[in-house]
C-alpha cells in the first residue's frame, strides 16, 4: 500500500491542534460522523507532518452518544480490507460487546460490512471504520441491521482546540478547513497556514 504525506506549516499566528479528519457524504446521508482522526499541536513557525497508509479497520465502543465534543475511544478494532475480510458480526453476550465472525463476502468486494445481530441494544454503542488502526466514521448502534459501507474518503485539514478522537461538527469547520485532493499518482501534499491563519494552496508532489 502506498504512503500518503500531508505537511502542514504553520505561517500564521495559530497556536492548538491540527487535524486531520475525512468526510463522505453519501455515508454521511445515512448517519457517520467524522471524527478528528490525526491530530497533533502545532506552534506559529513550526513544521508538522502526517504519514499514514489506506488500510481499514472495524471499529466499536460503548460509548452511546455520538454528538460534537464527545471523544470517541475503540474499545476493539479489527483489520479488514476491501476485498477480503470484509464483513464482521457485532454481538453481545453478558460479559459486553464484540466482534466476531469476519468473513470474505465477494458478493460485495469494494465494500465493508458491519453485522449488528439481535443481541444489539439500540443506541447504546457505536460502531464504525477506521485507516491506521484509529477510527474515522462513526455511527450508533442499531440492532438487526447491516451496514454497508463503501469507502471514497475525502481528506480535510483543519485547526482548533479538539483532541483526536472527537467527533466533529464538520459544518462548523467550513472557514478553518481545507480539503487535500491528491492527484493520481501524488502522495505527498504541503500546505500552508497563511500569516493571517487562512490555507493558501496545496502542493502536490
Amino acid at each position: 500500500m502506498d504512503q500518503r504525506t500531508i505537511t502542514i506549516i504553520n505561517g500564521g499566528t495559530f497556536r492548538g491542534n491540527i487535524s486531520i479528519f475525512q468526510k463522505q457524504p453519501d455515508l454521511e446521508a445515512i448517519g457517520a460522523m467524522s471524527l478528528a482522526w490525526l491530530t497533533k499541536g502545532t506552534n506559529p513557525g513550526t513544521k508538522l507532518e502526517f504519514n499514514w497508509v489506506e488500510d481499514y479497520w472495524f471499529i466499536w465502543s460503548e460509548k452511546n452518544v455520538l454528538e460534537p465534543e464527545v471523544v470517541f475511544s475503540a474499545s476493539q478494532t479489527i483489520p479488514a480490507n476491501l476485498r477480503t475480510n470484509n464483513k464482521i458480526t457485532l454481538e453481545k453476550n453478558k460479559y459486553g460487546y464484540f466482534f466476531t465472525n469476519q468473513v470474505t463476502d465477494t458478493m460485495h468486494t469494494g465494500q465493508l460490512i458491519i453485522e449488528e445481530d439481535n443481541s444489539i441494544p439500540g443506541n447504546e454503542a457505536s460502531i464504525g471504520i477506521g485507516m491506521s488502526g484509529i477510527g474515522t466514521l462513526v455511527w450508533s448502534s442499531e440492532p438487526n441491521v447491516d451496514l454497508n459501507i463503501q469507502p471514497k474518503p475525502q481528506y480535510w485539514v483543519c485547526y482548533g482546540t479538539f483532541n483526536q478522537g472527537e467527533i466533529l461538527n464538520t459544518q462548523q469547520l467550513v472557514d478553518r478547513a481545507i480539503q487535500i485532493e491528491f492527484p493520481t499518482n501524488k502522495y505527498n501534499a504541503i500546505v500552508t497556514l497563511s500569516s493571517n491563519n487562512t490555507w493558501e494552496n496545496i502542493i502536490y508532489n
